[in-house]
Formats: structure tokens, C-alpha cells, sequence
């Protein structure tokens, strides 16, 4: 049994420096048995406001997060559960280059000791196995953005919001390597 921990955050922008993460989820899985193991989610004061156009694609808006806890704190109780569950994999969707990366980045800024955990990201999965997911109107090149492998995969929810990210990159998950059979098996095959 591996204990993977999947794993979400909202922020107020793109750029680690300047922007404030405003959600952090994260579930603890039993690849075995598929069993949820243990939760984290909680809502973050940022300390800067949110914009609107944050607000319209999170539903997160700045009266909702106005009497929350900020980033240090709810960060370090994030790490210290992170640590006290010990899993062996952190999954998620864009993980290696933007959830991952602002989490080091709080992590440094608040002298907080990080968690280094193997990256699974199902982003590079879908890019590096094609998986056939619906092309952009725009460019016409595949769109590996999580609402595409949702789709892809007929998995239903309300993206943008962390926690239902972190339900839905748990089933986009389970596909990808239940197309591949055993666990142990896909984990080989897709890399990991």
C-alpha cells in the first residue's frame, strides 16, 4: 500500500512572489483500496485582495476569506499534518510547476520546513501518453487543463474550487492507471 496525498491550491494570481494562495486541499488516499485516509482544506486571508476575476473563476470572494486564518499559520498546520500522515507521493495537476512551486516559495518566505515528496502530475501523465482530450478552438493543439481530462474521462464537478479539484484529480487518477490495470503495474508504466 502507498498512502498518496492529492493535493489542490487557489491563489489570487499567478506569480509566486506577489500573488496570496486563498485554498489549500489536500486528501490522503490508500491507492489499495481507494480508501480516503484523512483531509485538509481550509480557506486563506490573503494579504492582499482578491480580483474579481479571481472571484468569478474560484467562487472565492474576499468576504468569504476576510475573517480566515493567513497564509503562515494555516500553512504550518498544513505541513505539520502533511508530516503527522506521512504519505510517499503528493498527485496533482500542474503540481510540478505551479501548486508545488508556490507551496516552496510560502514555505522559504515563512521558514516553514517543506515537505519533499516524489511528484506525481497528472498533466505530464496526459501530455506524455497523448491522451486524447478535446482539442482548443484557438490553437487546435490538445488542452491538458484538468476540465479537459474530467471531460475526457465523463468525471462531473465544480472546477476551480481546491477541494473539488482534489476529488476530481483523485478519479481522473484512478482512470489513467486503471487503464493500465494493477497499480503497481500502471505506476511503472506511467513513470513513477
Amino acid at each position: 500500500m502507498s498512502k498518496l496525498l492529492f493535493a489542490d491550491l487557489e491563489t489570487t494570481g499567478f506569480s509566486r512572489e506577489w500573488d496570496a494562495i486563498i485554498e489549500v486541499a489536500a486528501i490522503l488516499v490508500d491507492d489499495e483500496t481507494w480508501e480516503e485516509l484523512g483531509t485538509f482544506h481550509e480557506y486563506i486571508k490573503p494579504h492582499k485582495k482578491i480580483p474579481l476575476k479571481i472571484e468569478e473563476i474560484t467562487g472565492i470572494t474576499n468576504d468569504q476569506v476576510r475573517d480566515c486564518r493567513g497564509e503562515q499559520e494555516v500553512l504550518m498546520d498544513f505541513f505539520d499534518w502533511v508530516y503527522s500522515v506521512s504519505p510517499d507521493s503528493v498527485v496533482g495537476h500542474n503540481y510540478t510547476l505551479f501548486d508545488g512551486q508556490f507551496i516552496d516559495t510560502r514555505a522559504e518566505k515563512f521558514n516553514l520546513n517543506a515537505f519533499s515528496l516524489p511528484i506525481i502530475d497528472t498533466l505530464k501523465i496526459a501530455r506524455s501518453k497523448k491522451i486524447p482530450v478535446r482539442m482548443t478552438t484557438a490553437t487546435g493543439k490538445p488542452s491538458y487543463k484538468q476540465e479537459s481530462l474530467a471531460d475526457y474521462y465523463s468525471i462531473a464537478y465544480e472546477a476551480h474550487s481546491a477541494i473539488e479539484d482534489v476529488r476530481a484529480i483523485i478519479k481522473i487518477y484512478r482512470k489513467m492507471v486503471s487503464k493500465t490495470g494493477d497499480i503497481k503495474v500502471a505506476r511503472e508504466k506511467l513513470g513513477f
